[in-house]
């Protein structure tokens, strides 16, 4: 495994993107999204950053790299098209242990940045460790075809009826049967994604008051081919 996959909590912690281009616009977008404190440094920018820079979305520091801009920051990314400028920002992240994505550089960069289906509060991250990033973007747009759009809604709904769950549901297996009731129930999350209250309440009343399935196990055990004829 070239790289561990994490998920990192960036709500309110200081970042910077270094960049004002196109590129650089993508990366604020996903940072943003994620509720970072941003800081954006560049010599130019594309319009989209003065739009948010004026509603207070984030910092603009116009003029070349200073190291300093790194001092107070979680993690950092390179996004310039200038090689030597995006090695820099990588070297004296480097030197401070700040995690920094260094766009098309993989190699010069101490994270990398996967292609993201985003069913908020549930994500996926598909990467090819940066050898085949055409590649990591296919697969994403496969499964991200195969994802309803209302998945993330029914795992939103899931976090809430936790404690409810547990204190009903006394094991584990009882517990897992549940779930695995109710993610596989098209009349809940349609009705989450219809914003229906009442009929996801009577679907969840449901799904808790019908007993349980309890079904054994059967374990084959064997050495062989066996008998044709058996």
């Amino acid at each position: 495994m070239d790289h561990l996959p994490i998920f990192c909590q960036l709500r309110d912690r200081d970042c910077l993107l270094v960049g004002g281009g196109d590129v650089a616009e993508r990366k604020a977008r996903l940072l943003l999204d994620a509720g970072a404190r941003l800081t954006v440094n560049a010599r130019d920018y594309v319009p989209q950053f003065h739009v948010w820079a004026d509603a207070g979305m984030l910092t603009l520091v116009a003029g070349d790299f200073q190291p300093a801009l790194l001092d107070p920051c979680w993690l950092a990314i390179a996004a310039t098209d200038d090689d030597a400028v995006n090695q820099r920002v990588s070297d004296e992240a480097e030197a401070r242990r700040i995690f920094c994505n260094v766009v098309d550089a993989p190699k010069a960069a101490s994270f990398i940045m996967p292609s993201i289906i985003d069913r908020s509060p549930l994500m996926v991250a598909v990467s090819s460790g940066g050898t085949s990033p055409v590649l990591a973007r296919l697969l994403r747009e496969k499964l991200e075809a195969m994802l309803p759009q209302h998945l993330g809604q029914v795992a939103h709904y899931a976090g809430q009826l936790r404690a409810r769950v547990k204190k009903q549901f006394a094991t584990m297996g009882e517990r897992r049967r549940f779930w695995e009731k109710l993610f596989v129930n098209d009349r809940l999350a349609q009705s989450l994604a219809n914003q229906d209250q009442k009929a996801v309440e009577d679907e969840t009343e449901q799904l808790l008051n019908t007993p349980l399935d309890h079904r054994g196990e059967v374990v084959l055990v064997g050495a062989g081919p066996g008998t044709p004829d058996c």
